[in-house]
């Protein structure tokens, strides 16, 4: 057998044959490892469809996980990313949805430009653009086709609920039916999803420079398109998710925060806690549809750049007996009604109070002069008052020259007495309007006489009354 030689760069006979059977073999023997090494820039998402973990972390190939197979399987792949995009910034901005078998798609953080993965190619599938209008939104798919949920862009936050259609490959908003309101605008809004269900828990709303941590929790029927008010986070839990940090694309249906697991019931309106150090060096974890299996991902301490993925059983990362708190208190009535609701039932109200007010008032006011019932006392008058009063409702009709008796004094001119008989019958005119609230031109009216117009006739008030019993 010939050895090769340094100098003279002689080589061993090449043998077709072994370089086949190796090439052939190669992919079985990279797939026996369980433990696989990526970058801490790696994507990574289940796939319901294949039953299956799919990890993207290079240009050239990527990883799946069955764990019927018990063991990484690396699939060879061909990127045709767009003038200008390289790798990093792909994995950087682009997340992944799986939506069928051997389909995922990558989604732009912001909406916008759709990669998809089919047939060992990403390419580019929309007629969108970089929209940058829904960052840290919560990111899923439902039938096939993804959405997007809330988010930041343009300098807000908002409530924009987005799926992609394949047929126009464009971007459009969610037609929803709702009576019960809507979520109100967020950034970061974590999300668990079942298959009939998506559940929106808190997140963000920003006023100017001030950041609220919202503590509520939506359910959206992903069939009727329907929003429904559920209650109030668990303020532990809300702390939880806080500390945690958010991954756009995550179902936190079970996450870690510190030495702590989480696993949420939401339909029990329940979560567990476990707590250990073995949870200390995780850096995401990733259940299957039935929460049998889950993506374990690690982080070591002298490599931070590096993440260690392992497929375990739910239960063997559970240590020890779990701690049971309820999830979010159901939502009171007082709270099943918009706050613009209550503002315009505080601004009605208010007006209601102040017609009230003024009405009563106007009441008050003015019930003085409603016209009171028309009997005149002896009390209340003279007695020269009372005497002319009987004297003209005697008669009904009196000349006013009858008077002239009440006031006329020896030596007394006629002009005189006729400018006291007129002022009397003024001033007797006017009290009667005081105590009867009526008005003075319709009391003891005075007209000429039918046959000299020289004289006058004064007239009794029909509708006034004299007590007689005093």
């Amino acid at each position: 057998m010939k050895k090769h030689n340094l100098i003279t760069g002689t080589r061993p006979h090449f043998r077709p044959q072994l370089f086949v059977c190796l090439l052939f073999f190669a992919p079985f023997f990279l797939g026996a490892q369980k433990v696989l090494k990526v970058s801490r820039k790696a994507q990574m998402v289940y796939s319901k469809y294949d039953h299956c973990y799919m990890v993207f972390d290079d240009s050239t190939h990527y990883y799946t996980y069955n764990p019927s197979q018990g063991a990484w399987r690396m699939h060879s792949i061909h990127m045709e990313l767009e003038p200008g995009w390289g790798l990093p910034t792909f994995k950087q901005r682009f997340y992944p949805l799986a939506i069928g078998k051997k389909h995922y798609l990558f989604v732009m953080d912001g909406c916008g430009m759709v990669y998809e993965l089919k047939n060992d190619t990403i390419r580019r599938i929309d007629n969108s653009y970089d929209q940058k209008n829904q960052f840290g939104s919560a990111l899923y798919a439902y039938r096939g086709e993804p959405y997007m949920f809330a988010g930041y862009g343009l300098f807000e936050v908002k409530n924009t609920h987005t799926y992609f259609d394949f047929a126009a490959k464009e971007w459009f908003e969610v037609s929803e039916k709702s009576s019960e309101g809507y979520p109100d605008a967020r950034n970061t809004p974590y999300y668990i999803q079942t298959a009939n269900d998506l559940f929106i828990l808190g997140g963000v709303k920003k006023y100017m420079t001030y950041n609220k941590i919202l503590q509520d929790i939506w359910r959206f029927d992903l069939q009727k398109k329907h929003w429904e008010h559920l209650g109030e986070l668990n303020p532990d839990f809300v702390y939880r998710t806080k500390v945690r940090g958010f991954v756009q694309n995550k179902d936190y249906r079970l996450f870690h925060t510190n030495n702590q697991l989480t696993v949420v019931d939401v339909y029990r309106n329940k979560y567990y806690s476990y707590k250990s150090s073995h949870y200390l060096s995780l850096a995401r974890l990733i259940p299957d549809e039935q929460m049998n299996w889950v993506l374990d991902v690690r982080q070591n301490s002298n490599d931070t750049d590096v993440y260690f993925l392992k497929v375990k059983k739910l239960k063997d990362i559970l240590y020890g007996l779990p701690t049971e708190y309820y999830l979010y208190k159901p939502l009171s009535w007082f709270k099943q009604f918009p706050l613009a609701t209550y503002l315009w039932l505080s601004v009605l109200l208010n007006v209601g109070l102040f017609f009230i007010l003024f009405y009563s008032h106007r009441i008050t006011k003015t019930a003085w002069y409603r016209p009171k019932h028309p009997v005149l006392y002896r009390k209340d008058f003279s007695e020269v008052e009372w005497e002319a009063l009987l004297l003209i409702k005697k008669n009904d009709e009196l000349e006013l020259s009858a008077l002239n008796y009440l006031f006329d004094e020896p030596g007394l001119s006629y002009e005189t007495l006729k400018k006291r008989r007129e002022s009397f019958v003024r001033a007797l005119r006017i009290k009667l309007a005081l105590i009867t609230r009526r008005d003075v031109a319709q009391l003891l009216q005075e007209s000429k006489h039918p046959l000299d117009k020289r004289m006058k006739i004064i007239r009794w008030s029909n509708d006034l009354e004299i007590n007689k019993e005093e």
